[in-house]
């Protein structure tokens, strides 16, 4: 079983409020229609969760009192999005479920009966970054958070990152033309520098989660998500441009 995780930079545009990349969307809806094998799929918010929560100052977790308008607007902005994304997927035959992330996420942590439930019936859950609330307080929960809680519990072979850069860089490579691609890689000997600020970190923050579900999984691997072959041939075990952690 894999885990894959659609980012947010890949499916929308995200410096445009609630703008998608239909496009993009179509793309990968048609290499997971082919894709045989139930897995469990995450997806980034975007421009559908980032703008508002930073807008907002939810990235800072706090008590829902006096936020409820805010919380609520961003929790419907991304299951407007999920909604979208289950529509293309559905449209090219993908057996997926979506299970919303602020549903799964109670008191005491995740219950994930419900995902294993999905893929002992042969589904793919959906779920995507989110925002839960907990005793009287909320906090956003992203994409990398989610993977890690699956990878604990369902050891999967492989966890692939779709992003919209082509894999691990030392520096971010839209800004520094100097930046050292990293083809193959132990996580210990990763030492990324990034400066890039949303509502979930940056890719500093999203290495520092990959280093924790290695221990759960044979590999993982990041591809570019704006060229559908190459996640496909991540799919598939086939070598492709991408970088994989050890």
């Amino acid at each position: 079983m894999k885990i894959l995780k659609i980012g947010g930079s890949v499916i929308t545009n995200k410096d445009k409020y609630r703008s998608v990349n239909r496009e993009a969307i179509a793309n990968i809806a048609k290499v997971l229609g082919e894709f045989p094998e139930p897995l469990i799929l995450v997806h980034g918010a975007g421009s559908f969760g980032h703008n508002k929560s930073l807008e907002f100052g939810l990235d800072t977790p706090g008590k829902v009192r006096g936020k409820e308008i805010e919380i609520s607007t961003v929790i419907n902005d991304v299951l407007s999005l999920n909604s979208i994304i289950s529509d293309a997927l559905a449209a090219e035959g993908f057996r997926g479920i979506s299970l919303p992330t602020h549903a799964i996420y109670g008191n005491n942590g995740p219950n994930l009966d419900i995902v294993e439930e999905m893929l002992r019936n042969t589904f793919s859950p959906i779920l995507y970054g989110d925002i839960i609330i907990q005793k009287g307080n909320y906090r956003i929960i992203s994409g990398d958070e989610i993977i890690l809680d699956m990878s604990r519990k369902f050891k999967p072979d492989e966890i692939i990152f779709a992003t919209d850069v082509d894999g691990l860089y030392s520096s971010d490579p839209k800004e520094y033309s100097n930046a050292k691609f990293f083809r193959d890689v132990r996580a210990s000997e990763l030492n990324i520098k990034d400066k890039g600020k949303d509502a979930t970190g940056s890719m500093t923050g999203k290495v520092e989660k990959i280093k924790l579900m290695l221990p759960f999984t044979r590999k993982v691997m990041i591809v570019n998500g704006m060229f559908p072959e190459r996640l496909k041939k991540a799919l598939n075990d086939e070598d492709t441009i991408g970088t994989v952690v050890h």
